[in-house]
């Protein structure tokens, strides 16, 4: 087994909860990793053991930014929280990026609801608002651990045009990484993901500047 994808599907089985061992299961079989024509890596790990599938959806594009990004993440990151979780189609966003569990014949239509959603999430002047709240109660209560330029003044500047332009910045097809673990073959998890991305608009091109100030 390519041991980088055996310890990506390790790690990403350790933070599902799932019961995978390498060691013990027999029915585990080794990961495949596709690259499709978009740039997008798909990585897949079959597992007859379980009843259920899980993914996640990383934007590796989120780990090469530096300080001043913080709290544009920061905003972003809470109103993914915020609107994932209403949804309640078994969706959750973490670092680790957009989590997915489901029945192993249910997956396919949750990866289409996951993949509509990140085309055109509802990023609209109440979420940004409200999830800006929540991060300046954290502020406030210093409950949380933020770096240092996530502060009440970069949060006032923020803006959720900011917002948009960062999240056309990491949501490209060809900074994302998906994993899949659980009883679903590769073949099939490769075509529910291709027929799932069908639905999804093309990445707007827009300035990456980012202007906010943090001072």
């Amino acid at each position: 087994m390519n041991n980088k994808l055996k310890t990506i599907v390790t790690v990403f089985a350790l933070l599902t909860g799932a019961s995978f061992s390498y060691a013990q299961s027999s029915v585990m079989k080794d990961p495949v990793s596709y690259k499709l024509k978009n740039g997008m890596t798909i990585i897949v790990a079959e597992n007859e053991a379980t009843p259920k599938v899980f993914a996640n959806l990383s934007f590796e594009a989120t780990d090469k930014y530096l300080a001043e990004k913080a709290v544009v993440k920061e905003v972003l990151t809470t109103m993914l929280n915020q609107e994932l979780t209403a949804m309640d189609a078994g969706l959750s966003f973490s670092d680790k990026g957009i989590n997915l569990a489901t029945q192993h014949d249910q997956f396919e239509n949750a990866l289409q609801t996951l993949y509509a959603y990140i085309s055109a999430p509802a990023f609209n002047q109440d979420a940004f608002a409200k999830a800006k709240n929540t991060v300046l109660a954290h502020l406030t209560a210093q409950d949380k651990y933020f770096p240092a330029t996530v502060n009440k003044n970069s949060l006032a500047k923020l803006t959720l045009d900011d917002v948009n332009v960062y999240y056309n910045e990491i949501n490209n097809p060809a900074q994302t990484v998906l994993t899949v673990a659980g009883n679903i073959t590769a073949g099939l998890a490769k075509n529910y993901t291709k027929k799932a991305m069908n639905q999804q608009k093309p990445v707007t091109e827009v300035n990456k500047t980012y202007l906010v100030s943090n001072n």
